[in-house]
């Protein structure tokens, strides 16, 4: 099939109309994947900013202090001294991390004093269940023993029979 001279014409404008639109297209969506990327960066950093803010740390500490939690206490206060180390929340969390390392020393020395009284009695309760748990094994295998002692002799009983009557 031969084309004339205003076919291929008009072939060549549409074929330049959709490479240029999709020119167009891909410059477009790099424009807008590049502009969503800085909002991205942005809205990254501004998270990283509050997730560090003084104030907020240093009520979290506040809260697992209070809670007993002292592990995660110290923590957020380490977190507070590397992102925030000259604010005044800083030397509120210093004075905090005393008071979490105190509290810990006690802890530390109620659990020491306490230790073989709870060691003793976690021992004696242990020691009960055992004794429950042979006492049911015992009553168990005595049920058991009954059971296998007559499984034995009825498969036992003709040769036992034959055995005997030999002896007569």
């Amino acid at each position: 099939m031969k084309l004339n001279e205003k076919t291929k014409l008009n072939i060549n404008r549409v074929v330049g109309a959709v490479v240029g639109g999709l020119l167009v297209f891909a410059v477009m969506s790099l424009s807008v994947v590049s502009s969503a990327n800085e909002r991205i960066e942005e809205l990254s950093e501004q998270l990283d900013t509050s997730r560090h803010e003084a104030g907020r740390l240093l009520s979290d500490a506040e809260a697992q202090f209070e809670n007993e939690n002292y592990t995660n206490a110290k923590a957020t206060l380490e977190t507070l001294f590397a992102n925030q180390p000259g604010s005044p929340e800083a030397e509120e969390g210093s004075a905090l991390m005393v008071s979490i390392e105190e509290a810990e020393a006690a802890a530390d020395a109620q659990w020491e004093s306490a230790q073989d009284d709870i060691r003793q009695r976690w021992t004696n309760n242990l020691v009960e269940e055992l004794r429950a748990e042979l006492e049911a094994n015992r009553v168990e295998m005595e049920n058991n023993l009954e059971r296998t002692v007559s499984e034995a002799w009825d498969n036992a009983r003709e040769d036992i029979r034959e055995e005997w009557e030999a002896e007569l």
